[in-house]
């Protein structure tokens, strides 16, 4: 299991143990089909300020009531908050992956978990089956995200240096790294992690080729630019970034745009110029 490393103390071994105890009181509920420990557990680190996750695979029949009392939220036990929710195992192997139920999220969280507990395999077999990341999804997230970082590092940058101010720039910085950052994921097939506490995920803890490039991505999360011209320094290096690991740069300027616009009223009906024209 990959433990990625962070500064404070890792109170991991102390979370597993209460989740396999806590895991192994759940299993000898009729209609209790499977157990994933997630969150820190499942990624490696735990800490004082993290919270006990598990995912309890059930019967359709029985989640509803069993999340009366497992699921119940706001619990914390010998300095430890409790995060158990209840979900359908027929409702999980019923819905497709990718889908709105397999999001990114879902597999990033699933990906990174222990199983505890498993009625004949059955919750393996799950996982095997959904942590999947097809070649359609790939070309369709980095089209949408190669289109976010043009979006922003092109024309909404230059659009807010001639209304705006740094703050501004920095902001729409932050969204251009962003989309690049999630860009460079699906590059790699790597799931979208829950954002935003965790959108660094991939990348600060070495699990892409492009981690080396981490102290120019995350410019604008930790120097935020002050004036315009270091805003324009940090969108250079972060557009000559973009280009050199191949991102496919649209590179329309607010007057191209705006062109685009002006022709496409031209085109337009005349009875749509007839209601939008004054």
């Amino acid at each position: 299991m990959k433990k990625p490393g962070y500064k404070s103390a890792n109170r991991y071994r102390k979370f597993l143990a209460a989740s396999k105890r806590i895991a192994g009181k759940i299993a000898t509920i009729d209609g209790v089909v499977g157990i994933l420990a997630t969150g820190g557990v499942g990624r490696g680190h735990c800490d004082d300020l993290s919270d006990l996750d598990l995912i309890v695979y059930a019967d359709d029949a029985v989640v509803k009531d069993l999340n009366s009392y497992i699921a119940v939220g706001g619990l914390r036990f010998k300095g430890m908050e409790l995060d158990t929710p209840v979900a359908s195992y027929q409702k999980a192997l019923k819905h497709k992956s990718p889908s709105r139920y397999w999001s990114q999220i879902m597999r990033w969280d699933r990906e990174n978990s222990q199983i505890l507990f498993d009625t004949d395999r059955r919750i393996e077999n799950l996982l095997k089956a959904k942590l999947v990341f097809p070649d359609w999804e790939q070309k369709k997230l980095l089209k949408k995200h190669a289109h976010g970082v043009t979006d922003d590092l092109i024309y909404n940058f230059e659009l807010w240096t001639k209304r705006g101010t740094p703050l501004n720039l920095s902001h729409i910085l932050t969204q251009g790294a962003e989309h690049l950052i999630l860009w460079i994921y699906a590059r790699n097939k790597r799931f979208q992690p829950y954002l935003p506490k965790w959108l660094f995920y991939h990348l600060e803890n070495g699990f892409v080729p492009e981690s080396k490039y981490l102290s120019t991505i995350k410019l604008p999360f930790v120097s935020p630019a002050t004036t315009v011209r270091d805003a324009r320094k940090m969108r250079a290096r972060l557009v000559d970034l973009a280009g050199k690991l191949g991102v496919d740069f649209e590179f329309r300027t607010v007057a191209q745009v705006h062109a685009e616009e002006e022709n496409n009223w031209e085109k337009a009906s005349d009875r749509t110029k007839s209601y939008l024209s004054w």
